[in-house]
Order: C-alpha cells, then sequence, then structure tokens
C-alpha cells in the first residue's frame, strides 16, 4: 500500500512506537513503519502483537532487556580478515544469550515470529566460545590459551622481581614507585632528580616531580614490553579467531538481529495497543471499510494522560452499497477529525498495527490512501489555495483505481462556489465511475442534492447540538448536514436584525 502518511500524523504513531522498543534495531523499525507490502504481512505482525499481548498481560513475557547495537559489527566481521574488539564481541555475546533465552517464548507462541524460532539461537554455539576467552568487559582472559597462562605467569614473576629492586630507590625522601605502562620508574619529588641515576621519563602524575628509570631497570623493563607485546599479540590471534568463527555464522547472527527487530516492534506494538483498548482489524480483498466505535489514538491517549477531553467515538462504513461519504454540517463539528482517524485507522492496520475500536473493524486490501487535507498553497511554487488542491485532484486522477480509498477535505473550495460546486461533481462522478472509496468534506450546498441523487455518493453528517452550540463529533450516514452559520451567528450574539437581513439575502439567493 502507498499512503500519504504526514497528512494523517502518522508520525505521531511511529514515535509513539519508537519510545516503546527496547532495543535501537527495534526503534529504527519502529521510525521507519510504513504500510506492509502485502495484506499477508500486515496479518503477520497483527498476529505477532496480539501473542505480546496475550504474554504481557498474563506475566509471561516476553520483555525484551535494553540491547546493544550490533549492527555495525556484523557488517565488519563480514569482511575477510576482520577482526573485532573484544567489547563487539562481548556485545554479540549479550545479543546472543537473549536470543537463546527468547526461543522458548517463541516456540510456546510460533504467532510471534512467523520465521520460526530457530532463527533466535542459530549462531548460539558462538556464545560458549566467547565466554571461554573473554572477560564481561571485553578484555581476553589471562587464562584464555596455554601460550597466554605462561606469557601471563612469566609478566607476572618479571613485574615482581623488578618491584623488589625498585625498593632500593625509595630510601631518597618523597621517592614513590611508578609504572608506565610496563616500563617501572621512581617519582621523586621536584630537587630530588639527582639522587638516582637513570633515564628521565617525563613528569610525574598531574605535573608534579619527575620520572626516573633507574639504568639498572632499563633491560628489565624492554623484557617487560617484549612480554606485553607478544600477550597483545596472542589476545589479537584470540579475537581474529572469534571473529572467524562469528563470519563462519553470518547468516545466523543476521537472522537473529532480524528476528529481535521484528519481537520488539511486535511487543512494542502490544504495548501501544494495551494503551488504546485495540484490537487486530479484520483484514479483507474487498475494497471495504467497517469501523464502529471507533477512536482517534493520540486523542485516546491524551485523555488516558489527562491532556484532553474525553475522545468521542465515531463509526464508518464504505462498501458496494456506500461507496463514498460525502459529509457536510458546521465548522468545528469534526468534520477534519472523522477524516483524519478514518485515514489513520486505516494506515495503522496495513502497518500490522492494532486499531482502537470497540465494535467491528474491517479494512480492506487499499492499494493507495490518497490524503487531501489542510491548505496546499505554496509561496515558494506560487500556488494558490485553489491551484494547489488542483495539483493534488490531478495526481489523484492519474493513479485512482478501485482499490484506492480517498480523503479528500472541503472538497471544492478556494474559488467560486458554484463553480467550486461543479468540479467538485464532475470529480466525484469520475471517480465513482472507476470504484474508488472513500471519504469527502464540503461546506457546497449543492452537492447534498448531488450526493442524494448519485448511485454511488451517500450523504452523511456531523451531528451538531444547536442548543449548546457544540459538536456532538457523531457521524450520521445517510442525513445530510447544516452549515449552520446564521444559527450560531444569531446565538453568538450578532444583533438579531443584521441575522435577519442575512437570511433574506441567503433566501433571494436560493431563489435566483
Amino acid at each position: 500500500m502507498e499512503a500519504d502518511l504526514k497528512p494523517l500524523e502518522f508520525e505521531g504513531i511511529r514515535r509513539l512506537l519508537e519510545r516503546l522498543c527496547a532495543t535501537p534495531f527495534g526503534a529504527e523499525a519502529a521510525r521507519n513503519l510504513a504500510p506492509a507490502p502485502t495484506v499477508g504481512v500486515a496479518r503477520q505482525l497483527q498476529a505477532a502483537i496480539t501473542a505480546a499481548r496475550v504474554g504481557l498481560e498474563s506475566g509471561e513475557g516476553p520483555i525484551l532487556p535494553e540491547l546493544p547495537d550490533v549492527r555495525a559489527a556484523i557488517r565488519q566481521v563480514a569482511s575477510p580478515g576482520a577482526a573485532l574488539a573484544g567489547t563487539a564481541l562481548r556485545n554479540l555475546a549479550l545479543v546472543l544469550r537473549v536470543g537463546v533465552q527468547l526461543r522458548p517464548y517463541v516456540e510456546k507462541r510460533p504467532a510471534l515470529l512467523p520465521t520460526g524460532a530457530a532463527r533466535l539461537d542459530a549462531a548460539a554455539d558462538l556464545l560458549p566460545q566467547i565466554d571461554a576467552v573473554l572477560l564481561p568487559n571485553g578484555s581476553v582472559r589471562e587464562d584464555g590459551n596455554d601460550t597466554l597462562r605462561q606469557l601471563h605467569a612469566e609478566l607476572k614473576t618479571e613485574r615482581e622481581q623488578i618491584q623488589k629492586i625498585l625498593q632500593g630507590h625509595l630510601r631518597a625522601p618523597g621517592a614513590k614507585v611508578h609504572w608506565s605502562g610496563q616500563r617501572a620508574c621512581v617519582h621523586l619529588p621536584d630537587g630530588a632528580v639527582d639522587k638516582i641515576r637513570g633515564v628521565r621519563r617525563g613528569t610525574g602524575p598531574g605535573g608534579h616531580g619527575t620520572l626516573v628509570e633507574p639504568m639498572e631497570m632499563v633491560a628489565g623493563n624492554n623484557h617487560l614490553e617484549k612480554l606485553a607485546g607478544r600477550i597483545e599479540q596472542e589476545n589479537q590471534t584470540i579475537l581474529r579467531a572469534l571473529s572467524d568463527a562469528a563470519r563462519e555464522r553470518l547468516s545466523g547472527l543476521q537472522h537473529l538481529v532480524e528476528s529481535l527487530t521484528w519481537l520488539d516492534l511486535a511487543i512494542a506494538g502490544a504495548q501501544l495497543s494495551i494503551h488504546l483498548h485495540g484490537k487486530a482489524a479484520e483484514m479483507v480483498d474487498e475494497p471495504v471499510l467497517v469501523l464502529e466505535v471507533a477512536y482517534h489514538p493520540q486523542l485516546v491517549l491524551a485523555y488516558a494522560e489527562k491532556r484532553g477531553p474525553q475522545p468521542k467515538a465515531l463509526s464508518v462504513h464504505i462498501d458496494a452499497e456506500c461507496p463514498i461519504l460525502v459529509v457536510t454540517g458546521p465548522n468545528s463539528g469534526g468534520k477534519s477529525v472523522s477524516l483524519k482517524t478514518v485515514g489513520l485507522l486505516t494506515v495503522m492496520a496495513h502497518c500490522g498495527l492494532h486499531i482502537p475500536v470497540e465494535g467491528r473493524a474491517v479494512v480492506g486490501n487499499f492499494t493507495h490512501v490518497f490524503v487531501d487535507m489542510g491548505d496546499p498553497q505554496s509561496v515558494a511554487f506560487e500556488l494558490s489555495t485553489y491551484s494547489g488542491h488542483v495539483e493534488v485532484l490531478k495526481r489523484l486522477l492519474a493513479d485512482a483505481d478501485d482499490h484506492t480509498l480517498i480523503l479528500l477535505d472541503e472538497l471544492g473550495t478556494g474559488t467560486d462556489p458554484e463553480e467550486g460546486a461543479a468540479l467538485a461533481m464532475a470529480v466525484l462522478d469520475h471517480l465513482a465511475g472507476r470504484g474508488v472509496r472513500g471519504m469527502v468534506t464540503t461546506h457546497l450546498t449543492p452537492l447534498k442534492a448531488f450526493a442524494d441523487m448519485h448511485a454511488c455518493l451517500c450523504n452523511a453528517s456531523m451531528r451538531f447540538d444547536q442548543e449548546r452550540l457544540e459538536p456532538t463529533y457523531e457521524l450520521q450516514i445517510g442525513v445530510p448536514g447544516r452549515s449552520l452559520g446564521l444559527v450560531i451567528a444569531a446565538k453568538r450574539g450578532l444583533p438579531e436584525a443584521l441575522v435577519s437581513k442575512a437570511r433574506d439575502y441567503l433566501e433571494y439567493l436560493h431563489s435566483h
């Protein structure tokens, strides 16, 4: 499916999911979430979210821990001869361990991962190899192999001997032993540097005093550095061997990251579903849309966080009997919110997410959700509001078919009302002929009569409480709306004489 996501404010849903993800790969998937390439893929994520929600609500999990981003390490190790740092290999071990721990959950609920639980531990035999030679901080263990064990023992013995020899140089006032790497020195205070014959190695810690390497220690220190170099070479040999082992399991590591990305997104989707009191929509191949007692997700969350009023439910039926709804009614009556709700829930369903609907939720296989909402004028391209709408309509007319869902706000506005209404009629007639489905809002009175007589159009309106002058946000299908501009003007205190005169002019306009 292709969809105009920006006017539907889908970015807000992405941000919510991103915050709920535990891993960097899941968070990136959330940031880039888009409608699935097929309805089948959307159904798979729906099922995974449902399974994850059951696990979360039952207390069985799974819950993913925070994990390091190992994708760069996996890309690096794919190059022959590359050697990962010990910390990178330790991060791989963390991710491998989580994969092993997650497998029982996925085996119990296979819908969590359509590709199968085996992908979670396909490279798990690398884990004991890493644990055997690396410390938790990524350093190679001193007993990583026989050679290292021997070299570290020799290094320890040599250091102890040098430490004993140095004791004879500590008689000078203020003298202290100082190790600079593998070179043992004496730290002498300022003014005492001549007390020891040796090589000056710079100032001491904090720039105070002088480091002196006694002459009789130079050979021993050289030997220590040589041992340390051999140890480092052996460490690199071990890291390269581990990296080679990781390269042999490259596909398993890649599958593990892909699986964790999917699971992280599914668990985040399950948490969002719980917050929204959502459920999986029934995804069907026919271009239909049934949303009974549906809510805008952002309004649900705002109310739950006490940042907004209790949201109003919306019910919409779009099918072969009522392909295109023509929604009319006063300003601030909720027409635009209804369009956004319908579009956003449709897109969420095609992404595989649960949606906040209390009754039936059926979403058809729409290949394109086309949205024209807001003011498309552009100063940079010298487009007026009307010209901007025309450009949008051109794009719509070029691509729309019987699996297109249109959501057009204030169709026909921006020009002379009569010409705007005529153009809107022609556009709707043309789109209806192509089997397009959707919702259109308008203030243009002629479109109400046009919808009444057209076989593929249905009037609808947002009900308005005329006594309280408040919108109810309730969509009434089959009932055309009234603009109520003069009623609202009178209720708000405009002079009665002026409003009465306006009614006379309105009657005159209707008669001519």
